[in-house]
């Protein structure tokens, strides 16, 4: 029963050979990371991207009107023009009001954009 516990070969053990530990070429800090992250992070402003927008028949005509008789050249244009219009009727304090709030979205796409 020794015999098993003490196995006569169990005193030729094989050596396994060892590199030296890696050495980096080149060290680096936390603060370098940092500095590297934010010169490669894309910086978006502002983004441009068609949507869609569900208006009822009677704002489609009134837009296709504006088109026809002339005021815009297209529907969009049209819709420009009415939003620059409806802004100046504004007063100082609600266009900045209304200013920030479009900057918040615009923010908001411009994150989506970079997220993707």
């Amino acid at each position: 029963m020794v015999e098993l516990l003490h196995n006569p070969n169990s005193n030729k053990s094989k050596i396994i050979p060892r590199k030296s530990a890696p050495q980096p070429q080149k060290e680096i800090s936390i603060s370098s990371l940092n500095e590297s992250n934010k010169t490669k992070s894309k910086q978006i402003d502002g983004v441009t991207f068609d949507t869609t927008l569900r208006i009822d028949n009677h704002l489609k005509n009134f837009m296709k009107a504006m088109v026809i008789l002339g005021y815009s050249s297209t529907q969009q244009n049209g819709l420009a023009q009415l939003q620059r219009t409806f802004f100046e009727s504004l007063t100082e304090s609600e266009q900045n009001t209304l200013t920030t709030q479009i900057q918040t979205l615009e923010t908001g796409d411009a994150n989506k954009v970079k997220s993707k």
